[in-house]
């Protein structure tokens, strides 16, 4: 799609995996998808670096170029994966502006997703997901089969009651509230009171930020379902990911 003049140039992209852990079993379960941009001489860059990302967001051309070479990207390395390891999900960053609209649908026709809609998870941020935009762009989604995540809970100033209402599958517990629980007895309340909700609202739950074989044990014990962090591994491009996927991590579960 061309740029008309004055928007932002989207670089060339690949993208990084980073396993998601069953926390009862050590299976890798999913993996977030986190994008890397190339640059002109072949290394890579964190889509933060330079504030290009953030650029890109307030450009609506620039959105829908980057999303388009995301799906290309996904479709290359996570088909296979879906094909051969069944419940297997892979979950990426789509701004409510796209995942609220009839651009979703397109971009994974395009691309060769469209048969592996269920097996995608759009990740939205918690205050994305309370703003009007936000609320409809969940809704529209999960009506459209694709499973919908609320990334970095705990780092706005809502809770989880002001979510409830909100149509979503799984909520990602940030990394802050992970970081204290061992230290911390007012935070293995809160993480013990997250757990307590999230039946009720029918969610599963990833905690992030995991580093630790104590944090994973404890999130274990107190309900939490997956986890994701650098205990595992940090995020890894197509080929390593594979034999991540191929082994699991069940030795780091066990007592």
């Amino acid at each position: 799609m061309p740029h008309p003049s004055g928007s932002v140039s989207v670089p060339p992209l690949t993208m990084h995996y980073q396993p998601v852990v069953d926390l009862h079993t050590g299976a890798v379960a999913g993996a977030e998808a986190l994008m890397r941009f190339v640059r002109a001489d072949g290394s890579l860059a964190s889509p933060a670096e330079g504030g290009l990302i953030d650029r890109i967001e307030t450009d609506p051309v620039a959105v829908v170029t980057l999303m388009e070479r995301l799906f290309d990207c996904l479709a290359r390395d996570a088909a296979p994966l879906f094909d051969r390891v069944p419940g297997f999900y892979v979950s990426v960053n789509v701004p409510p502006s796209v995942l609220g609209t009839g651009e979703i649908s397109r971009l994974m026709t395009a691309s060769g997703m469209e048969p592996y809609r269920t097996r995608l998870v759009a990740e939205i941020t918690e205050r994305q997901a309370l703003t009007d935009l936000g609320r409809d762009a969940l809704a529209r989604a999960r009506a459209s089969g694709i499973r919908v995540a609320v990334d970095d809970f705990g780092t706005g100033q809502s809770g989880l009651a002001q979510l409830m209402g909100l149509e979503f599958d799984i909520l990602k517990i940030d990394r802050s509230q992970v970081q204290p629980l061992l230290k911390s007895v007012m935070a293995e309340r809160l993480l013990r009171g997250v757990v307590a909700l999230a039946g009720p609202l029918r969610v599963r739950l990833t905690a992030e930020g995991v580093e630790t074989r104590e944090q994973a044990f404890f999130l274990r014990a107190a309900g939490v379902d997956y986890g994701q962090g650098w205990y595992w591994s940090k995020a890894a491009p197509i080929d390593a990911f594979e034999e991540i996927v191929r082994t699991g991590y069940a030795e780091s579960l066990r007592f």
